[in-house]
C-alpha cells in the first residue's frame, strides 16, 4: 500500500504542462510580412568605414577566442598531468 501511495504523491509533484501553438491566420502572416517590410525600409548599406570597422572587431574577437582556447588546451595539456 505505500508504494501507491509513493506514486500518486510523484503524479501530483509533477503536473503536465500544457503549450498552446500559435494560431496561422492571413492575419498574423500579414501582420509578420508588415513588420519585415518595415524594418528592411529602415536598414541601409553600410559605408565601407562603418563595414571595416565591425569586421576588424568581430576579427579580433574571433582571434581572442581562439587563442584562449588555445591557452586552456596548452595548460590541460601540459601543467597538468
Amino acid at each position: 500500500m505505500v508504494k501507491n501511495e509513493k506514486n500518486t504523491d510523484e503524479k501530483k509533484a509533477s503536473p503536465s504542462i500544457k503549450i498552446k501553438k500559435p494560431e496561422i491566420t492571413k492575419a498574423s502572416i500579414a501582420e509578420f510580412f508588415r513588420k519585415y517590410i518595415r524594418v528592411l525600409k529602415l536598414a541601409r548599406r553600410p559605408t565601407k568605414d562603418e563595414f571595416w570597422k565591425i569586421s576588424a572587431v568581430a576579427a579580433i574577437g574571433i582571434l581572442l577566442i581562439g587563442v584562449l582556447g588555445f591557452v586552456i588546451y596548452l595548460i590541460f595539456e601540459y601543467l597538468l598531468p
